[in-house]
């Protein structure tokens, strides 16, 4: 909808100003207490959309799992990471933030912008709001993907083969446990579909890097600049006192390579965790899988590096489990090389579980997380796992 057409039509026009302010007492609500909200508009957008939504006269009703789906799924259909990403916190979608205040989801959205609350609420608030808003009334988005953390999204993309509807639905943020058959047997993965940065509960985190082992850079979107950013030592304004994987990092290819020169495609390198250790993560690993492209122009990365650095992830960890030094036991990779790496989400995901379907073979006692913040890259995981046969 454009805004010629809602100048044109003043109905269509009120109604984007009712659904706006709709949306701002859900944001401010919360999902945990969206039954107290009267959302006319907000219910018809459902009802309109949604086979089978109960109605009652005199307005229209539709359960608030309903409601909260449909928004969920426009939420994941935003065009714009910066943009989604702000509006998965602001509703309480992200990992973490639905029993949160809505004074704490404005700051954790507004951090995503790197902006104050206040400056958040005044400008990119407003137009994260309206974007919905004009979402819904164009009919973006329709009911056909389970709630997080329901049975149904539990086991999503396992079984039957997808549908080419199914294919193209984007799956939902937060963590899901996924029953995966190998040749040698069942496995459980944990896929999640959230910034790496925010795993927690996770031994070892699987970092995505260039062969020359530098990290991206703190205000980069990557996982190389979101684990980089996370890790670091900060002071009470948020400034970096200290860059600690990146300083470990650039330590360790002092010793054990050549500063300046690449290392072999597939290498990879150990450092603490930094700040992350308070999330219960013990070590970084980072994979040097990423080659600069012949033109000068972003990186090329080999699905042959991308098996390499998933083998030797496990081989070091496994290392160290048996070194007595660190009872690791679980690990979350990334699609490695996938991005910004120049290789496809799907032969990303096809390597890296195929890898995984060797490494577990040989050792079945660790425990596998899939990390994507992608939720599109989320279903092209969740289709190469269902397509896992003995």
């Amino acid at each position: 909808m454009t805004d010629e057409q809602e100048q044109a039509d003043p109905d269509v026009s009120t109604a984007s100003h009712k659904l706006v302010d709709e949306l701002g007492r859900v944001r401010a609500l919360g999902l945990l207490r969206l039954h107290e909200a009267k959302l006319e508009t907000l219910y018809a957008c459902v009802a309109a959309r949604t086979p089978g939504a109960e109605t009652s006269a005199p307005g229209v009703r539709v359960a608030p799992e309903a409601v909260e789906r449909l928004l969920h799924t426009v939420v994941l259909g935003l065009d714009g990471a910066l943009l989604r990403d702000a509006a998965l916190h602001s509703f309480g979608f992200a990992p973490g933030t639905r029993d949160l205040s809505g004074k704490e989801r404005r700051e954790r959205a507004a951090h995503v912008y790197r902006v104050g609350a206040e400056r958040f609420r005044k400008h990119q608030e407003k137009l994260m709001l309206q974007q919905v808003a004009r979402a819904l009334l164009n009919g973006e988005g329709r009911d056909t993907t389970p709630l997080p953390g329901s049975r149904e999204g539990a086991s999503a993309g396992v079984g039957a083969a997808p549908t080419p509807a199914e294919a193209v639905v984007p799956v939902r943020a937060g963590r899901h446990v996924v029953r995966t058959a190998f040749p040698h047997g069942d496995v459980l993965l944990t896929v999640h579909v959230a910034p790496i940065e925010l795993v927690t509960g996770v031994d070892v985190l699987v970092s995505s890097e260039n062969i020359y082992f530098e990290m991206s850079k703190t205000f980069r979107r990557t996982v190389s600049g979101s684990l980089r950013r996370a890790g670091a030592a900060k002071d009470s304004v948020g400034r970096i006192t200290d860059d600690v994987i990146a300083r470990q990092l650039a330590a360790w290819v002092r010793k054990f390579g050549v500063p300046g020169l690449p290392v072999a495609a597939g290498t990879v390198a150990v450092t603490s965790p930094g700040a992350l250790s308070a999330q219960g993560v013990r070590r970084i690993l980072h994979a040097a899988v990423a080659t600069p492209s012949a033109t000068g122009d972003g990186y090329e990365t080999a699905p042959d590096a991308v098996a390499a650095a998933v083998r030797r992830v496990f081989e070091l960890a496994a290392a160290e489990r048996r070194a007595g030094r660190v009872p690791l036991r679980s690990v979350a990779l990334p699609l490695l090389g996938a991005g910004r790496g120049g290789l496809d989400a799907r032969t990303s995901a096809e390597t890296v579980v195929g890898t995984l379907e060797q490494v577990l073979k040989a050792d079945p006692d660790w425990s596998v997380h899939l990390v994507t913040r992608n939720p599109v890259s989320a279903r092209v995981v969740f289709d190469v796992l269902s397509d896992r046969r003995p």
